[in-house]
Parts: structure tokens; C-alpha cells; sequence
């Protein structure tokens, strides 16, 4: 068998990194779902996408501009249905292509793609029956007509294949005949097992003109109008796919088609409108009907994302004139949040997907804190008030304690303390523990921090193996019990679960371990698998009693004294305070240094998001080398929509929930009247009204990694769903 040249496979090594959906870990998680807009032009839908055309379509990001796989309906699916997608349109070698799907053993190369799902056979199609997924073609064009020889040939590779003659292009309601059926048969499809749907929608195929009121011929103008109808249809096909279970979705073209361009008409020809094809992927997180229930026997991911701020970084863009001083007046006369990220650890644990760095090499530490220094000099801080400051990471123990002190120092000049030295309100620190150690813990003491946070994840050394942490468990007993004696005000702790391996007994046992350095504070985390970690490129997979282990904690917790503050936090009784019982307003947070965010009223900024080791590393060295930190080059302007949003969305999290009265003052409505999803959680169980507030039940807090992310605006998500991390 021939082989690609070594030289183009190294070529294509680095690009291969930079893929960003691991098909091999949506593989046997999610529902699949291949929508090919048959003949679809890209030119036509870049154009309906800026005009606003194709508002569903829309709401998951941009369209890539692509090479088709094929220049007509058979090559193109040949190709496709191979793992051969569109590509990008600038690739150089047939390396730059991205492999969701990766066909193995035929040549290119001599190992699978990280994050590739690879598969034996002809087409991934066959790959995913045998990964247990019951597989549908919902054909379009006569490529798909099982009444010919051809047409047999591309249903052949599903075991469930459809055509009609209504679902033909020269039918004006095709598309929305199609997705009918679809829907139908998704309605069907065992509730035990995952599904992949393809629908070749072949409305936007000649014939079209009908589309298009007064056309007589088919055109650009028939050809687009088409594509507005078909997007008004798919509505229905991805609400259908969110009834059942979280989906991953391809949407793109086969093809192009000529309306006389240059002298060319149809397709079957290379010609550049024929060989330019949009192409996009997106997630659908699985949602409850209208009345908030979920079909029963239905395969829900109920940890979809963590909203512990509102909008994530990677809605975030560049910003172009923005300067800190003409927004630093929002901090005036107010008392804000001070934050200091330190991005260094001493390993990147396996799930771990923060902005950090792997060690402090020689000098690097110290070259940081010359920079944090810089940008405090630059902002001019000490002007402003502060109640809070908190150092995070990272890992800031990393640092040795003469750089401890001094960055405690650079807390002082941006105003952390006041004038006459008066600690303020609380100093936050967080710690791992192999980098715990009493002469560090003397230096926190020294600069007046109330709450040192540790991650310990577990007391059982094969669960912290499983998550690529380099502690023990001795280590963790060792460094919780240097805190205790150092005399903290706030001990917390955080724990994992949902580890593989994990059981309820080892759990419980680690909540046990825990509770016996009496820690203020204890935070539960699910493990999550993100792409670009360790653990995702190990192909790790979640257990499959993720939710039960968490139920049951919580309520042990509950059992021992504990009040649960949001799905995560859990505070010791005799320890809560006032001030954890307050809003959740619009407070504002400087942060220093590199990876942190910033809110100051609607703007959100922070340095450009990273994830895999280079982009961080790259991200932060520009940090140290920057002079001008008053430029804001990455970042979000919410609108007042998107405010309110935010208010929801952090307070409704918060145990108080959403206070009444307040929101009305603010907003002259009903958080219901706003947000009309909140009625159906009510009706589910999920939220009720009590004492003023609007919170969720306790099978409410229990989903809220499931609940927060449907609160999100359409914008937000789609931002999120095209980010790329770019800065390598």
C-alpha cells in the first residue's frame, strides 16, 4: 500500500494538535447528527448568515469556508461518509485536514489523529454501528433512491435507509417533509442507544425558483431563498435532537452549484463556486420539553458546563480601542474584588483545562511578578477599593516564599490593604498540597489571609493516579493539618467525584477524611473530561454513576452539619456568615497578571483564553514581555440583556436564589416574564417561589450544570461553540 512521504505527514504534525473536537470521546456519549445542505453555495450562505437569513443556523457560530470533498452529490458522500469532510479551504496538505473521522490502515500515516474517532471499514458509519449506534439516512437526492442500482448504494452503509418522492427537490415542502419523517423515526429509535442521523436536504438543488416569489428560473436569488426555508425547518430537527439527548452536529454542503458563471451552469465540474462549501460543528446540549420534563429512558448529560461566571472567556474577542482608564471610573468609590492569578504548577493535572503552565523554570517567576508590577503601576490601582483579595492559580504555593512576599507586597500597592495596614475584608489563597509547607503557610499568615483552599480530589492514591495528580494522599494529611495549626479562620477543601474507579464507598471515605481536619468550607467538583487535556487524550470516560455519587455526598454532607450554598459549596453550619447570604449583583473584580478576568460594569476582559500547553505558554510570555497594559485587546461588552442574564443566571446558581423585590426594582418585571424557560422549570420541579426569593428545589441545585447553561443567550452560545484557541 502507498504511503504519504514522511515529510508531508511531519508537516502536518503540528496542525493536527490544534483540532479542537475529540470525536473519540463524542463517540458512545452523544447522539450524532450529519445535516448535508445538498448543493448549498458558500458565497450564498456567508451572505444569508451576515443578512441574518438563516437565524437558526446562526445561533452555532459562523460558517468555514471549506473545500467540498467532491464536485458532485456521489464522489462528495463517497468521500465524506470515508471520514473525508470538507476541509479547510487554505490547507496546504492532506495532512491540515481536521479527522473527526479517521480511516485506518489506508496510508495516512502511521497513528490516529489525537482526538480522532478512527474506525475499520469502509465508511465511519459501519464504525459507529459497531460502537452500539443504531444508524438512519433520511436520503434527498436520487443518489438516494433505492429504485436504481446508484441509488442503492449510499443507503446501503445504514441500518435504517428512507427516500420518498416527497422528499425530492421538486417538491416545495421537501425539507419539511424530510424532517417530519426524522423526527418520526428518532421518536422510534431505542431509548438505550445512541443515534446517527443523516438527512441530505435537497431543497437548495435545482429545481428552487419556486422559493423565490416572481422567479421563473432557478438563481442565486431561488437558490438563497431556499436556504431561508430550510433553515426555518431545521428549528424543529435540532429541537427534536435536544429532546432526547446532548448532540454533536455536522452541517455543511457536498457541493456547490453555478447559476452561468463564468459560462457554467449546474455542477459535476471544478469550477471555485462548485469546489467552496460552508461547513460548521456545534453541540446541542439536551434540553427538557416546554413543561421541563425529559422523555423518560432518555440519555442526558447532565453535566454540560460549569457556569461559575457568566459569559465564559471563550465568548470572548478581540477588542480593538478599548484602554483601561477610560473604564477604571466604574471601580471608583466602590468597594471591588482584588485577583492575582499565579499560572504556574508543577504538573497539569489530567482534567484540568485552567490557563496555567507546567513549572516555574529559573527566573520565570520572578520575571511574572516584574510584569503583575508593571500592569499595577500602569492601571494606577491604589486609587481604588478593595474588600476582598484573592490569589488563585495555578498553583501560587509554587512560588517561593520570598516571591510570596513580594507578591503580597504587589497586593499592597494596588490597594488590597488600606492605609494604615488594616487587613481587608478577607484574603484568599489556594494551595495543592505538595506545595504546602509551614514556612509558606507563615507567609500567608504574615500578609493576613482569612481562607486557604486546597485541592486535595481524593484520600485514595489509584483516584488521584486516575486523574494524573501528583500528590498522596499522606502528603494532603500532612499539608491539611499544617493549615489547621497555622490558624486559618477558613480551611476548605475540594473534593472529586465521578472519578473512573470511583465508588460510592471510596467517595464517602474521602468525604470522611476531610471532615476530620473540620474544614469551614467543602466543595464538591465533577470531574469533567475537556477537550485538550490529558485525560481527554487518554480517551477517559465518565462513569456512569456521576449523578449518584454526587446525590449521595451531598446528602451526607447535609447529615454531618453541612449547608449546601450552591451545587459545589458546602459550608459548615456553625461558620455561616452574613455576607454569604447576599446578592449576587454587579459587583466588580480587577485582575492582575495573566488568565484572570476582569469586570468592570459590562466589560469582561481578560488576556486571550488558552488550553493546551504551547497556547499558554505562548500567551503568557507575551504577558511578560508587554509594556502597554492599559490597552484591553480580548474581551465582551454585555448588553443590558445580556446583563440581566448574568443576574439570573449567578444568583438563581446561589442557594438564596433570585430576590424578588430586588429584581423588580431592576428590571420592572418578573424573572418568569423575562425568562419564560423559568415557568417550565417550576412546573418540572426544578424552581419554586418561597419567602420572596425565586430558587431552585433541591433536584434543581442538583442540575445545575444542566439547568445554568439553557440560560445562556443565543449569541453567547454561538460564540462559544466557534471559539478556537488561536493564540499558538
Amino acid at each position: 500500500m502507498e504511503q504519504i512521504p514522511e515529510e508531508i505527514f511531519a508537516a502536518g504534525k503540528e496542525k493536527r494538535r490544534e483540532q479542537k473536537v475529540f470525536m473519540d470521546q463524542v463517540v458512545g456519549k452523544q447522539d450524532i447528527l450529519f445535516v448535508c445542505l445538498d448543493t448549498l453555495r458558500f458565497d450564498a450562505a456567508l451572505e444569508e448568515e451576515r443578512l441574518g437569513g438563516t437565524p437558526v443556523l446562526n445561533q452555532y457560530g459562523p460558517w468555514k469556508k471549506c473545500q467540498a470533498a467532491g464536485n458532485f452529490t456521489y464522489p462528495s458522500h463517497q468521500a465524506m461518509f470515508a471520514g473525508f469532510l470538507p476541509c479547510d479551504w487554505d490547507a496546504k496538505s492532506m495532512m491540515d485536514r481536521d479527522m473527526l473521522f479517521f480511516p485506518k490502515n489506508i496510508g495516512m500515516g502511521r497513528q490516529t489523529p489525537p482526538g480522532a474517532f478512527a474506525f475499520e471499514g469502509p465508511t465511519f458509519i459501519q464504525g459507529l454501528e459497531k460502537e452500539g449506534y443504531e444508524t438512519y439516512c433520511i436520503g434527498g437526492v436520487a443518489f438516494f433512491d433505492k429504485r436504481s442500482d446508484i441509488g442503492k448504494v449510499l443507503p446501503s452503509y445504514f441500518m435504517h435507509s428512507y427516500w420518498n418522492p416527497s422528499f425530492g427537490c421538486g417538491v416545495k415542502d421537501s425539507a419539511k417533509n424530510q424532517i417530519d419523517f426524522a423526527i418520526k423515526k428518532l421518536g422510534q429509535a431505542p431509548e438505550e442507544k445512541r443515534v446517527f442521523m443523516y438527512i441530505n436536504i435537497d431543497a437548495i438543488h435545482y429545481p428552487n425558483y419556486f422559493y423565490a416569489e416572481g422567479e421563473k428560473h432557478d438563481s442565486l436569488v431561488s437558490h438563497r431563498a431556499a436556504l431561508r426555508y430550510v433553515d426555518k425547518e431545521l428549528k424543529r430537527l435540532f429541537e427534536a435532537f435536544e429532546r432526547r439527548s446532548s448532540t454533536f452536529v455536522i452541517c455543511c454542503s457536498d457541493h456547490g452549484s453555478c447559476y452561468g458563471e463564468d459560462g457554467v451552469v449546474f455542477h459535476g465540474i471544478n469550477h471555485p463556486v462548485v469546489n467552496t462549501v460552508p461547513y460548521k460543528h456545534f453541540f446541542l446540549p439536551a434540553r427538557p420539553h416546554k413543561d421541563g420534563s425529559v422523555k423518560e429512558g432518555a440519555k442526558i448529560n447532565y453535566y454540560t458546563q460549569y457556569m461559575y461566571s457568566y459569559p465564559h472567556k471563550t465568548a470572548y474577542r478581540p477588542l480593538e480601542n478599548v484602554r483601561f482608564e477610560d473604564y477604571c471610573h466604574r471601580l471608583m468609590g466602590k468597594d471591588n474584588s482584588l485577583y492575582i492569578h499565579i499560572p504556574f504548577c508543577e504538573t497539569k493535572c489530567g482534567y484540568c483545562n485552567l490557563f496555567s503552565v507546567s513549572g516555574v523554570l529559573e527566573g520565570l517567576g520572578d520575571q511574572y511578578l516584574d510584569a503583575v508590577e508593571r500592569q499595577v503601576q500602569g492601571y494606577k490601582a491604589s486609587r481604588f477599593s478593595f474588600q476582598d483579595f484573592t490569589v488563585g492559580g495555578g498553583t501560587p504555593l509554587i512560588l517561593t516564599e520570598s516571591q510570596l512576599e513580594r507578591m503580597f507586597t504587589i497586593g499592597e500597592e494596588a490597594g488590597a490593604y488600606k492605609k494604615n495596614m488594616e487587613k481587608p475584608w478577607q484574603v484568599i489563597v489556594e494551595t495543592s498540597p505538595n506545595q504546602t509547607s509551614p514556612e509558606k503557610l507563615a507567609v500567608l499568615k504574615k500578609y493576613g489571609t482569612t481562607r486557604v483552599s486546597m485541592g486535595v480530589q481524593s484520600f485514595f492514591s489509584s483516584e488521584l493516579q486516575a486523574l494524573n495528580r501528583r500528590h498522596s494522599p499522606e502528603q494532603a494529611r500532612k499539608a491539611a493539618k499544617w493549615i489547621r495549626e497555622a490558624g486559618f479562620s477558613c480551611l476548605n477543601l475540594d473534593l472529586i467525584y465521578g472519578i473512573p474507579g470511583q465508588t460510592e464507598k471510596s467517595f464517602l471515605a474521602s468525604i470522611d477524611e476531610a471532615l476530620y481536619w473540620r474544614p469551614e468550607e467543602i466543595f464538591l467538583y465533577p470531574l469533567y473530561i475537556k477537550e485538550g487535556t490529558y485525560l481527554a487524550g487518554q480517551k477517559v470516560k465518565h462513569p456512569e454513576n456521576t449523578m449518584e455519587l454526587y446525590k449521595r455526598g451531598r446528602a451526607y454532607l447535609r447529615e454531618k452539619g453541612y449547608v449546601p450554598c450552591s451545587m459545589r459549596r458546602f459550608v459548615r453550619g456553625d461558620y455561616m456568615k452574613e455576607e454569604i447570604l447576599s446578592s449576587c449583583g454587579f459587583g466588580n473584580t480587577l485582575s492582575l497578571g495573566c488568565g484572570g478576568r476582569s469586570y468592570l460594569g459590562n466589560l469582561h476582559f481578560c488576556t486571550p483564553y488558552g488550553v493546551s500547553a504551547r497556547g499558554c505558554r505562548n500567551i503568557l510570555e507575551r504577558f511578560i514581555k508587554e509594556q502597554d497594559y492599559g490597552a484591553i485587546t480580548n474581551g465582551i461588552f454585555l448588553s443590558p440583556q445580556e446583563e440581566k442574564r448574568r443576574f439570573v443566571i449567578k444568583n438563581l446558581l446561589f442557594f438564596r436564589g433570585i430576590c424578588l423585590e430586588e429584581y423588580y426594582g431592576l428590571y420592572k418585571k418578573t424573572p418568569e416574564e423575562d425568562f419564560e424557560i423559568l415557568n417550565s422549570w417550576v412546573k418540572a420541579g426544578y424552581v419554586k417561589r418561597s419567602g420572596g426569593y425565586l430558587g431552585l428545589t433541591e433536584e434543581g441545585f442538583c442540575l445545575s450544570d444542566y439547568l445554568g447553561p439553557m440560560l445562556q443567550s443565543e449569541d453567547v452560545t454561538a460564540k462559544m461553540a466557534a471559539w478556537k484557541e488561536t493564540d499558538l
